[in-house]
């Protein structure tokens, strides 16, 4: 099963995203799956791999939280993946900070991985905090009304870093997280 490097939210920013979803619940949008529907915890992911040896994944993880200090966040943009499946999400403005621990993440990956997702390269990532997913064609434009119903920005801090392991898109378990200092 893949394996997902995740920036975690600070409890505050967490119970505004959280009230966000639910507005979305509320909107009754369909085959909508909303990220607590699949065990998420709201989250910027930094890279996947499709495999991985987890003891030195989780030593990784834990050297670049211990080198790493809790990142402020402005999730200022609304944005959407579009294909059949559609993904919205929230956009954070992206700093030199979020760029360094990414790229740092992503020089670590071959000490623990040779699957990488290329969508997560540096150059490539977006980096995003997910929302909903298979969002249907006719819902876009009522969830898009919804969202905008919210106070934006919403702001917070990135004060953890963790693995998840998922299959077909639900977390199964998290495999390791730590404190950014």
């Amino acid at each position: 099963m893949p394996f997902a490097l995740e920036l975690f939210f600070d409890p505050p920013c967490e119970t505004r995203l959280r009230r966000v979803v639910q507005s979305l619940r509320e909107a009754q949008l369909g085959g909508t799956v909303l990220i607590e529907d699949v065990k998420a915890r709201f989250h910027i992911t930094l890279a996947i791999c499709d495999d991985a040896d987890e003891a030195k994944m989780c030593d990784v993880v834990k050297e670049l939280a211990y080198k790493t200090h809790s990142l402020p966040v402005i999730l200022s943009s609304l944005g959407m993946f579009p294909s059949a499946e559609s993904v919205l999400f929230l956009a954070p403005v992206v700093d030199q900070e979020l760029l360094d621990v990414h790229r740092e993440m992503y020089s670590r990956l071959s000490d623990f991985t040779t699957t990488p997702w290329k969508l997560y390269q540096p150059g490539r990532w977006v980096p995003h905090c997910t929302l909903a997913l298979k969002l249907p064609r006719d819902g876009v434009q009522r969830a898009l009304d919804h969202l905008m119903e919210n106070t934006f920005p919403i702001t917070g801090e990135l004060v953890e870093i963790g693995v998840s392991e998922f299959d077909a898109g639900v977390v199964k378990r998290y495999v390791c997280s730590h404190a950014l200092q």
